[in-house]
């Protein structure tokens, strides 16, 4: 295996598990657990939610080792910048890191509050990590329009993406699974520090030996695939999913935000299937739009439609309306 990709991997998987390890046993000390009161969540112990903070660790170990080493094979958003820069020219610089952190931290917030964020303040944080990333366009070319526009575009995008990762983090693995499959191609070491955490994502162990993603993790993943444009199209899968829960809500009389267990997963579930096969299962669905790219769509759609109609479902009886997706 070639060095330049062996080390800023091993640093990621590392950084990952060592975090896991240690945020799995303070988590419960202060209070940093998802509760089982929601309807949804009856009878779910209450879980640490530091999946996202420990995948990040990891992503800050391999960013730490391309800043040492001053390598250039594998360079964090460099390619999502080479298509800014064929937009807008020279001034397309890109702040990667700090869209990170911003949708790290925004996803936090909705989980550390009792009640979340509301949907409106929710959507203008994802907006905003978005924005960050292309901030350094605009500092560079405060009257270009073309970097207000390309600003405007990575806002729409890091909301679209961030909802999809989110949305789909319903089940244990499955957007840690779907995050793994995205990014092991184009960026592996961040992949790398995705798989360090499914032990704790997927573990039957005693209680603080799990742990959850939460949003500040399916936020930080969801904008660890916007900054990698080689894993856009295994989204297709999510937001097809999400796009069939919005129909199915408003066609409920519900809003197309309000949490259910209707999600592929739930029903995946329903029919018997564990959590790791859940995983593999959704894995195996978005499979087509990581090999093939965006002509995986299609195939990846029928995938979606096959599984739907192989598992169970009675509208009346999925679940009550609750808060949050």
């Amino acid at each position: 295996m070639d060095l330049d990709l062996l080390f800023p991997l091993t640093c990621a998987a590392a950084g990952t598990a060592v975090a896991s390890a240690l945020l799995v046993r303070l988590a419960p000390r202060i209070g940093w657990v998802d509760g089982g009161s929601e309807e949804r969540k009856r009878d779910v112990p209450p879980l640490p939610l530091v999946g996202g903070a420990a995948v990040l660790c990891g992503w800050l170990a391999g960013w730490l080792w391309f800043a040492v080493s001053e390598a250039t094979s594998f360079v964090p958003g460099r390619a999502l910048r080479e298509i800014a820069l064929a937009w807008i020219g020279p001034s397309a610089e890109l702040w990667p890191l700090g869209g990170l952190l911003v949708a790290f931290a925004v996803g936090t917030i909705d989980d550390v509050l009792e009640s979340g964020l509301r949907p409106a303040h929710k959507l203008a944080g994802q907006v905003l990590a978005g924005c960050v990333v292309g901030l350094p366009m605009v500092v560079a070319a405060p009257a270009s329009a073309e970097a207000w526009g390309a600003l405007a575009a990575l806002g729409f995008m890091a909301a679209v993406a961030l909802n999809a990762v989110n949305t789909f983090d319903n089940a244990d693995g499955a957007a840690s699974g779907l995050g793994v499959l995205a990014l092991a191609a184009p960026a592996p070491w961040m992949a790398a520090a995705v798989a360090a955490f499914l032990p704790w994502n997927l573990g039957r162990g005693a209680r603080t030996s799990r742990a959850i993603l939460g949003d500040g993790g399916s936020h930080a993943l969801g904008m660890a695939l916007l900054i990698t444009p080689a894993a856009w199209p295994v989204l297709v899968l999510p937001l097809l999913d999400l796009a069939r829960l919005c129909w199915l809500r408003l066609r409920l009389g519900n809003w197309p935000w309000e949490g259910d267990r209707r999600h592929l997963a739930h029903r995946l579930q329903r029919a018997g299937l564990s959590p790791l096969r859940v995983a593999c299962v959704l894995g195996a669905l978005a499979l087509p739009g990581a090999v093939c790219g965006w002509w995986g769509a299609p195939l990846t759609a029928l995938a979606l439609f096959a599984a739907l109609r192989a598992t169970p479902e009675v509208i009346g009886e999925l679940g009550p309306r609750t808060h949050g997706a």
